[in-house]
């Protein structure tokens, strides 16, 4: 189940978004690099605080997050302009990967973005080849590369239930 993460799914969230990076730092990549050497939960809780962060869970267990948010310092760097939602820290456990968790998180906040008429955007890595084609099967539409991230927008095609 999808439901709106409180300050008690902080350190929860933390621990995947580290797990998470720490996985990338074994597999040689440096993406969220920075996890590793930052207070987590603190950025956590500005997350909380800023916008809405979702948590999938199953019983007494948190499998995903999602952060949507309004434009933060990063977005601006790659976007001309401060408009719309952005999504950010999207991660699943380990320990549930292949459980369509991601894409029932990816699927909601669409939902939420499309409620409220907002324009949904997000970035990745240029070189990652696996969600250049993730999000672009969500419905995302490129729209360009900045900094070595590609940048991408939603192109409000309709969700599937």
């Amino acid at each position: 189940m999808i439901r709106s993460a409180t300050e008690s799914d902080v350190d929860r969230i933390a621990t995947l978004l580290r797990e998470k990076a720490e996985l990338f730092k074994n597999r040689g990549s440096r993406q969220w690099s920075a996890y590793l050497e930052t207070d987590i939960e603190a950025l956590v809780m500005r997350d909380l605080a800023a916008g809405r962060l979702f948590v999938y869970e199953q019983g007494p267990d948190v499998f995903g997050s999602i952060a949507l948010l309004p434009s933060l310092e990063w977005d601006q760097t790659l976007w001309s302009d401060n408009e719309g939602l952005y999504i950010h820290r999207i991660v699943v456990s380990e320990t549930a990967k292949g459980q369509g968790i991601g894409t029932r998180l990816l699927h909601h906040v669409i939902a939420v973005a499309q409620a409220e008429q907002e324009t949904l955007r997000l970035d990745c890595l240029a070189s990652n080849d696996f969600l250049n084609g993730y999000y672009a099967s969500f419905g995302f539409e490129s729209k360009g590369v900045r900094d070595g991230f590609s940048t991408y927008e939603y192109a409000g095609l309709p969700v599937p239930k």
